[in-house]
């Protein structure tokens, strides 16, 4: 390696760092403007590069900027370790049965059901959440009443249909318009074996523009009021636009008193699939008091910009 492409390398390193270290901060300052908090749901990347960075400063004996770089890498490793670090695992209740949920963000450009059939076919779920899904697609997935015979759904053609398949039968099934742009959500209630769960499943805007991130948090903060009324065990699924690292989704949890099911499980990025050095996590899966989480896993390719969530869970109590 010539003297010059190492001294070319080092310096784009350098420079990749010290834009980190802002994006860092920025990211941490993300309910004030809606661009930081874009630069929040880097971290992973954040991380890596500040990692790299500082052992080239460590190489060329720049001290002050090793122990920089290393500082903004550790503070980015330490606002991951509730995914990085097992937690303690719920206690399995052998009386109670498991229960699957797949979600999927199916892209409303997709156009080949094979794939979210093989999909469902491979995970065998009791409950199976689709966003994005238009009037073709639902149609073309008109046999899933075969097997889940119970649905609401509100197709659109747009980016923001949603509908919800299941095996088991609704007590109630509603569909809710939360926030300016009135986009749906799905809430039902649903026995399962002794108990019965509040499953509610949305997927707010975009944030690539004031108005869309406006949008977003607002009803993210409606969704949060919804589920503090809920009087059963809560599963909340969706594309939330929004990464574990955003400052709007510290403030859902906290708001909302439901968990991460994938805190302890690792960083489980669904999108974009296209694009793995950019892979951030913004499907989710959060739960409430009286339901435990067996498994989490991200799910095969669909051929859509989003990868599938696949949870196993348990409802404890009523």
């Amino acid at each position: 390696m010539s003297s010059i492409f190492r001294i070319r390398l080092a310096g784009l390193l350098d420079a990749a760092s010290a834009l980190a270290c802002i994006a860092t901060l920025a990211g941490l300052a993300g309910q004030f403007w809606w661009m930081f908090d874009l630069a929040a749901h880097f971290r992973v990347q954040y991380a890596l590069v500040l990692g790299l960075g500082a052992i080239s400063a460590l190489i060329q004996r720049h001290r002050r900027w090793t122990v920089v770089f290393a500082g903004f890498t550790l503070l980015n490793i330490v606002l991951l370790t509730p995914r990085l670090l097992p937690g303690a695992e719920a206690v399995t209740r052998n009386d109670e049965p498991v229960f699957r949920v797949l979600l999927a963000n199916i892209n409303s450009a997709h156009r080949d059901p094979a794939a979210i059939h093989r999909a469902i076919t491979d995970e065998h779920p009791d409950f199976i959440l689709l966003l994005e899904i238009t009037p073709w697609m639902l149609d073309q997935l008109a046999n899933l009443a075969d097997g889940y015979p119970y649905r609401v759904a509100e197709p659109r053609e747009d980016n923001f249909g949603i509908a919800l398949f299941s095996r088991q039968p609704f007590l109630k099934s509603e569909i809710f318009r939360w926030g300016p742009a009135e986009l749906p959500s799905i809430l039902a209630e649903i026995p399962v074996g002794q108990h019965r769960f509040t499953l509610l499943g949305t997927h707010p805007p975009p944030p690539v523009s004031a108005e869309l991130s406006q949008s977003r948090n607002e009803q993210l903060a409606l969704l949060t009021q919804r589920v503090r009324q809920a009087r059963q065990p809560l599963l909340l699924l969706g594309d939330l636009n929004l990464s574990p690292w955003s400052p709007w989704f510290g403030q859902l949890l906290t708001d909302s008193g439901l968990q991460d099911s994938a805190n302890g499980r690792g960083i489980q990025p669904t999108w974009p699939v296209s694009w793995p050095p950019l892979w951030i996590p913004i499907d989710h899966a959060l739960f409430s008091e009286g339901i435990q989480i067996r498994r989490r896993a991200v799910g095969a390719d669909l051929g859509s910009d989003h990868f599938p969530i696949v949870v196993e869970f348990q409802v404890t109590r009523r």
